[in-house]
């Protein structure tokens, strides 16, 4: 499917630590496709697109907390009224679709939720690499 996202929003964002984060903690990330309609926006001229809900969570366990966040993005490409039948029959979308739906969603999703997390003195969801000493008899080379 030769389609592309040409938009997004964001509805909601929310960052919530419940309580301090102490010893190991579990961080898991998820992206939900919540909803598909068919939209007409106007751009040089009006064309048809498809509006896709979405919720994001990266989730701290046990129970420390979440950072959340909702929108919408605008997808246009070949056969969307296929990816809408399909959408209203099965509640998914197909393969091709979701996966350039949801590497986009997680890229821009996961960036924003770095910065979050650090404003609320929570791990990133993402491991940084770390930079320690050369030892001796080792090249200092970067590697990265």
């Amino acid at each position: 499917m030769n389609g592309m996202i040409i938009g997004y929003n964001f509805t909601k964002i929310e960052a919530n630590r419940i309580r301090e984060v102490s010893g190991k903690v579990d961080i898991s990330s998820s992206v939900k496709i919540v909803s598909v309609e068919e939209k007409e926006i106007e751009v040089l001229n009006k064309q048809k697109v498809l509006e896709i809900g979405f919720e994001f969570a990266v989730e701290y366990r046990e129970n420390f907390g979440k950072i959340e966040m909702s929108g919408k993005l605008l997808y246009e490409g070949k056969n969307m009224k296929d990816v809408l039948k399909l959408w209203k029959k099965e509640k998914k979308l197909p393969e091709s679709v979701d996966l350039e739906v949801k590497n986009f969603l997680f890229k821009r999703c996961l960036t924003l939720a770095i910065i979050l997390a650090d404003e609320i003195r929570f791990p990133s969801p993402l491991p940084f690499p770390v930079v320690v000493p050369a030892k001796k008899g080792e090249s200092e080379r970067y590697i990265g």
